[in-house]
């Protein structure tokens, strides 16, 4: 019975262009364009091939009207029949297997429980069923007819007569040598080789002349602070200090005639008869008030520098007060840590002097603790 059902299908398809398989949807024939596959080489002619369209799914009783007038079944046969072969299409399909009609397609579920259909192949058009695909095949010419097609004259080199035999043999030999294609070709990769050459020597000849309008600064060397001797695992990777104007630097006073050195601190009458200073000399940054130093005994003073929150940074700046001769002190101060020059004195001279060699190395430095109280405001 399914064979006589597929040749109806089939019959209604051709005729009518379209059929419904109760309850699971419509196949409709779609017109197809001539094709050109030139990965098969061949060249098809145009043609009707088979869809399927899930939504269509009311039963249009072409079937069973196919079957019942056949004159062998009757109207109830032929719906018992139809029947049938839905039911069993629609098993197969249930069970996970696919349902293939033959010469028009296969059925099958996807995974989300949605029919799908794949067509055959065959051509149920009217106008050009049964024409065969052509096969299609490259034409190939030999050098000789390229040079007909380019010059009919080389195809017959006497028909010139007598007159033009030795013109028409130049010629010939002539653009033989222009069109031979090895020829061709290597002159073609010549001319792409001088062509780069000239483009990178172009570029050269730009970056020399911008090079030279761009005007050459002098880079002054750096101070080079004294070499000491630094354990291995700490290197001194410390920056540059910054530059301290001249001004702001005091030399030591000079000697006497007789041997004997200025005091450390001029008299109002030396200062008197000293030379005007210059207005505009900036002045040292003032210390913070400190206690005063306990006479006949050695007070400490804590030199604030800096505060860092990196490690590396820390180590770097202990490095450059060591290396400066002054004890180096940390000590944690929030999220960050405070790093300075440790020393002991026993005047606030002294404690004057270490402060302003400290702030040649550091200029933001200040007195942060005297005989462990903060003199910070």
């Amino acid at each position: 019975m399914s064979t006589i059902i597929i040749d109806t299908i089939r019959h209604l398809l051709m005729e009518e262009d379209q059929v419904c398989l109760p309850g699971l949807g419509t196949l409709r024939l779609q017109p197809q364009p001539a094709l050109i596959s030139p990965m098969e080489g061949k060249a098809l002619p145009p043609s009707e091939l088979v869809t399927f369209n899930a939504n269509l799914v009311l039963d249009d009783g072409r079937i069973v009207a196919a079957l019942e007038s056949s004159g062998e079944f009757s109207h109830k046969e032929a719906s018992e029949t139809v029947e049938e072969f839905i039911r069993n299409m629609r098993e197969n399909l249930d069970a996970g297997r696919s349902f293939t009609i033959e010469r028009i397609g296969r059925f099958f579920k996807h995974h989300d429980e949605q029919l799908k259909f794949t067509p055959a192949g065959d051509n149920f058009s009217k106008d050009s069923f049964g024409l065969p695909g052509i096969e299609l095949r490259p034409i190939v010419r030999t050098e000789k007819q390229r040079r007909a097609a380019a010059d009919p004259m080389l195809a017959n080199p006497y028909a010139a007569g007598k007159q033009g035999a030795k013109s028409t043999g130049r010629v010939r030999k002539r653009n033989a040598v222009l069109y031979h294609p090895e020829l061709r070709k290597v002159l073609w990769y010549v001319a792409a080789i001088l062509f780069v050459l000239l483009v990178f020597a172009g570029i050269y000849q730009l970056v020399q002349v911008s090079i030279d309008k761009v005007p050459q600064t002098p880079v002054a060397e750096a101070p080079r602070l004294p070499s000491k001797d630094i354990p291995s695992n700490r290197v001194n990777v410390s920056p540059v200090p910054r530059a301290v104007e001249a001004e702001t630097i005091k030399p030591k006073d000079p000697p006497r005639l007789g041997g004997e050195r200025v005091n450390k601190e001029p008299t109002s009458s030396t200062s008197s008869t000293s030379s005007p200073t210059n207005q505009n000399t900036p002045k040292a940054p003032a210390t913070p008030s400190s206690p005063p130093a306990q006479a006949g005994s050695n007070n400490t003073a804590l030199i604030a520098t800096g505060l860092f929150g990196s490690q590396r940074n820390v180590n770097k700046n202990i490095d450059r007060i060591e290396a400066a001769g002054f004890l180096s002190f940390s000590e944690p101060e929030g999220r960050y840590t405070r790093i300075g020059a440790r020393l002991e004195y026993n005047s606030e001279e002294d404690l004057q002097d270490a402060l302003e060699r400290v702030q040649r190395l550091f200029s933001d430095a200040f007195v942060m603790k005297v005989n462990g109280e903060d003199v910070r405001n």
